[in-house]
């Protein structure tokens, strides 16, 4: 057998030298370092060659070589030449043939999550743009006011939040709640938005948060009533009235968030969460949900909050309303692993009954 060709061959069919030392080691358990010094790649093909006809197997790499790699032509011609196979060029063009054929095509582009799917522009944006003029801060009156967290509109005049967020206050504290606080799509003028006291009798119904949300016990569940939320009145209702403007048949009603308990979310699901943090103009934070804790009591997350946050609603990738965020790790001695959220389901379930059934009531 030609060596000069075959090494050229090698070459040509193992062209980085990992792959042709791996393809020795598997085939014939030799180390390629014991083949050859290091010098330039077609030296130490040509080393290999030499060495390995001196120790009585070249054939048996010439074959091995063209099993490995059928397709290349320069092995198949030495292999035809020293009558080691015959026909080898037809074969190999026949083979790669039917291979292009039966192939499946090449996609680029996948669905990776089985959860995720794909939303129409127009249809998201027209929800998110409504949403936005249904979340508020909820402040205390002042100069400046002072900013307490976010809440949302659930009915014309009832706003949603978290208890820790309203717990101490006196019923006369003044306590506003301001829609459209919001930085303009120029993204520089912010607009002051439209500030609504809350009634003189502003506190529907309200749950407390569990000593288990501060806890670093992993296995502390949260009892199944302490919800951290509250249901507050407002002095006019916000959600039957227009944005802006005065009240007609083409000027709709601002709304408010509608609730399906029978919606639910599971690990790894996109969520939105709608938030003032820090007090400021309205943001919109986006991750995922990482994990079912306390019984299914929590949800456990990855979107960004700060305080300020609390009270903000939650929703699925549909937008539709899911969760009330509330919490974030309690463990400040490490970077903060998980926000957690409160499931809706779970709140109107302690609800039924006790109030009149907004969530009933869909949003006009």
């Amino acid at each position: 057998m030609n060596k000069a060709k075959l090494s050229t061959a090698l070459l040509a069919a193992f062209p980085l030298r990992a792959k042709f030392a791996m393809f020795l080691g598997q085939r014939f358990n030799v180390l390629y370092d014991t083949l050859t010094p290091q010098s330039a790649l077609d030296v130490e093909y040509w080393n290999i060659v030499v060495q390995v006809q001196a120790e009585g197997w070249l054939e048996a790499l010439a074959r091995a070589a063209h099993e490995a790699v059928p397709g290349n032509a320069a092995l198949a011609d030495l292999m035809l030449e020293d009558g080691l196979t015959s026909g080898a060029r037809v074969a190999v063009a026949d083979a790669a043939q039917q291979a292009i054929a039966e192939k499946p095509r090449i996609r680029l582009e996948r669905v990776v999550r089985d959860n995720s799917d794909f939303s129409d522009i127009a249809t998201f944006l027209a929800r998110l743009s409504a949403l936005e003029g249904q979340t508020c801060r909820i402040e205390l009156a002042g100069s400046p006011p002072r900013a307490l967290g976010t809440g949302f509109l659930v009915g014309a005049d009832l706003v949603m939040t978290n208890q820790h967020v309203l717990d101490g206050l006196a019923a006369d504290a003044g306590m506003i709640c301001r829609f459209d606080y919001l930085v303009d799509a120029g993204g520089v003028r912010v607009r002051e938005g439209v500030a609504v006291p809350v009634a003189q009798d502003w506190l529907v119904q309200e749950r407390p948060p569990d000593p288990a949300d501060e806890s670093l016990a992993e296995d502390d569940i949260p009892a199944a009533d302490n919800l951290d939320f509250a249901l507050i009145r407002l002095s006019r209702p916000l959600g039957a009235l227009p944005r802006s403007g005065d009240e007609g048949p083409d000027n709709p009603p601002r709304g408010w968030i509608g609730i399906d308990p029978a919606l639910h979310a599971g690990e790894s699901d996109d969520l939105f969460i709608l938030q003032h943090p820090e007090g400021a103009p309205l943001k919109l934070g986006v991750g995922r949900l990482t994990a079912l804790h306390g019984a299914g009591l929590r949800w456990r997350h990855d979107v960004a909050t700060e305080p300020g946050s609390s009270g903000s609603p939650v929703f699925n990738r549909k937008l539709d309303l899911i969760g009330l965020h509330h919490a974030g790790d309690p463990n400040y001695f490490r970077t903060a692993a998980f926000n957690q959220a409160i499931p809706m389901d779970r709140i109107v379930r302690w609800l039924d009954g006790k109030v009149d059934p907004f969530w009933t009531q869909a949003p006009p």
